[in-house]
């Protein structure tokens, strides 16, 4: 295809995107105006919140990401030996919405379940507009990463977006590979006429050489008939002189001998007189010869050549070397410059010929069209693997509506969510720090700022600390060297179920062995030995059940048996 037919194209394609685009507007007025007059704003709710508002459920997506996307710092957790709940302080938590909801999610096989509800009003919903809505997940305020988005798209939008990407699709057809040069951008007629100018010039230079040699021959073969003719006649001219004089000599020789006289010398006599008249008269002594000197200048170096002829004259011919140095300086150097500089600017062209590009890596793409007209509710649910130290996550929704004039409107912030993360890691047992005391009389002017421990003991609470902040890895080293229910827990979090089960048969037994026992005896598979060891724990501390919805392990084995539930409550009642 022409180029310039492709540029035509191409801007034809465009043109019809923004006829598309203005035909979604009425007035100069941008698409969004309307959205600056009211205070309606996308937002995000827990599922059952009695507050959420009612509208058309999305289809439910999951998602999931990998654990390394999460690093920050989170608030620390107080904790008590005796709550299992590990009462968690939210006094600093900023509010940086609306207001700041939250929810404790549990942990399961290392990772987290976080789901809500993103609400838009349908006033934010249009046929020539696209809503954009992107959950921020942050462990602080002044961290975090996007979330895949929830994208509704109006069909207005959509059509202007494929026209858009057509006439981009079009500009990129329209570049040409470098390597395509010579059969897109070489001017043959041009490179044509060269050649048949370069031809012709080779045809001039032997034809004037042709026509100078049929000239000098001619003229050759005119100046030796001339001469022919002139040495002739003085040839003939010298030979009728002999002759009559030598009849002459043979008459007087007659006369002579009859008379008797002597005819001795006579011969001699009409000899001389024949060399004398020969050499003296110009008619009998003149003959011509074809001598340089006699030759025109214009034909000398002919004539010294020896005898140049037709089939002697040389003549240039077009090589391949002469039509490649022809063509390599025959292409249209301006189309190329035009190709290059929209190949350079590739990037820049195709941001200013699509305005709004696709966005990749969504959660859902939703035609707003089949929501017209009432509110729109999506669940969203996301599973996130939990690094060390997660204690915390922040949800907010960041929004944006994009109209097919180019117009935007951000809307105002929405809601936080805050989802606290329970794990097994908040059943650390820091009563264990108190054989590591130092007690004193030194020390008791110390006890309002806390204990103080013996070297093995600020040891052991380092991995106490370490291990309440999930750093299991870093935690089990230490625990090590003194094996007991802290060092089983750390086991456990790292997935050492054999081990864990090993050192916990070996400990004395209380609530939370018994606990941490069921849910390692869970984890390897063994339903009836867990179920043992957790009511076993929840007799000697009833809080325990309370404990249990948090551990999908121990949780999930209630339907299992006929009765548990029961037994539990009557256990949590104290019954």
């Amino acid at each position: 295809m022409n180029k310039y037919l492709k540029s035509h194209i191409t801007a034809a394609a465009f043109c019809a995107g923004v006829l598309l685009a203005v035909s979604c507007s009425t007035s100069r007025e941008p698409r969004t105006m309307r959205l600056f007059m009211q205070s309606g704003r996308p937002n995000i709710f827990l599922p059952h919140e009695e507050s959420a508002p009612s509208g058309v459920l999305a289809e439910q997506v999951g998602f999931t990401t990998s654990s390394d996307t999460l690093p920050g710092e989170f608030e620390e957790v107080s904790d008590s030996t005796d709550d299992v709940w590990k009462t968690i302080h939210l006094g600093g938590v900023d509010i940086v919405a609306a207001r700041t909801v939250v929810k404790q999610v549990t942990m399961r096989e290392g990772s987290v379940r976080l789901e809500f509800n993103i609400h838009v009003p349908s006033l934010l919903i249009d046929s020539c507009w696209r809503v954009t809505l992107t959950p921020m997940l942050c462990t602080s305020d002044s961290s975090g990463f996007p979330l895949p988005p929830v994208v509704l798209s109006g069909s207005s939008f959509t059509r202007m977006q494929e026209a858009d990407y057509k006439a981009y699709r079009l500009f990129l057809n329209g570049i040409v590979d470098p390597s395509a040069y010579d059969s897109v951008y070489l001017d043959r007629k041009g490179i044509n006429k060269d050649i048949a100018r370069r031809q012709r010039f080779f045809y001039e230079l032997y034809g004037k050489e042709r026509d100078r040699q049929l000239a000098y021959e001619k003229w050759k073969r005119l100046a030796l008939e001339r001469q022919n003719f002139w040495n002739t006649r003085t040839q003939a001219n010298r030979a009728t002189l002999r002759h009559r004089l030598e009849r002459k000599r043979i008459e007087e020789s007659v006369r002579r001998y009859v008379a008797g006289r002597d005819t001795l010398g006579l011969w001699a006599s009409y000899d001389r007189k024949y060399h004398r008249t020969a050499s003296f008269w110009p008619m009998y002594r003149l003959e011509r010869e074809l001598t340089a000197d006699r030759v025109p200048s214009k034909f000398r170096d002919l004539y010294n050549g020896g005898g140049r002829s037709l089939s002697d004259i040389h003549n240039y011919v077009l090589t391949a070397t002469d039509s490649m140095d022809i063509s390599r300086h025959r292409y249209f150097y301006d189309r190329i410059a035009e190709n290059e500089m929209n190949d350079r600017n590739r990037d820049e062209i195709r941001r200013r010929m699509i305005p709004f590009p696709y966005i990749d890596s969504v959660m859902v793409r939703q035609n707003s069209d089949s929501v017209s007209g009432h509110d729109y509710i999506y669940n969203y649910v996301y599973s996130l693997p939990v690094t060390d130290g997660m204690k915390k996550l922040r949800v907010r929704l960041e929004s944006i509506v994009e109209a097919t004039d180019r117009s935007t409107w951000r809307p105002a912030a929405s809601d936080t969510l805050l989802f606290i993360v329970a794990s097994l890691s908040d059943l650390v047992d820091r009563s264990a720090l108190d054989q590591y005391v130092i007690a004193s009389a030194e020390t008791d002017s110390l006890a309002a700022s806390g204990p103080v421990y013996t070297p093995q003991g600020e040891e052991y609470a380092e991995a106490l600390r370490l291990l309440s902040e999930r750093q299991y890895r870093q935690a089990l080293p230490i625990l090590e060297k003194r094996p007991d229910y802290n060092t089983a827990l750390c086991l456990t979090q790292l997935g050492y179920h054999k081990e864990a089960s090993a050192l916990l048969d070996q400990l004395p037994v209380d609530s939370r062995k018994e606990y941490l026992h069921a849910v390692v005896s869970a984890r390897q598979g063994d339903d009836y030995l867990a179920v043992e060891h957790m009511l076993a724990a929840c007799r000697m501390n009833p809080n325990l059940v309370l404990r249990i919805p948090l551990d999908p392990e121990l949780s999930d084995l209630i339907p299992k048996f006929f009765g548990l539930r029961m037994e539990l409550d009557r256990i949590a009642e104290g019954k």
